[in-house]
């Protein structure tokens, strides 16, 4: 997946993974506080996963950034 653009010629963005883990309210409000900061809109987030402990999910967002 090469994003070559003319503001960014020959450079590639480095892949970052953000990822949540604990109890779905506590997810969510992350998610939101995220939001609120202008960082990544909610359903940009993947669809929250049981972790096999009680009352934790997991979910994550793939982020591309530019790095020098």
């Amino acid at each position: 997946d090469d994003k070559n653009t003319p503001e960014n010629p020959g450079r590639k963005p480095k892949k970052v993974k953000l990822i949540l883990i604990g109890s779905p309210e506590k997810v969510w409000k992350t998610i939101i506080a995220l939001y609120g900061l202008k960082y990544a809109y909610p359903n940009e987030w993947s669809t929250p996963e049981p972790t096999g402990k009680p009352d934790e999910i997991m979910t994550f967002l793939i982020r591309y950034f530019y790095v020098d």
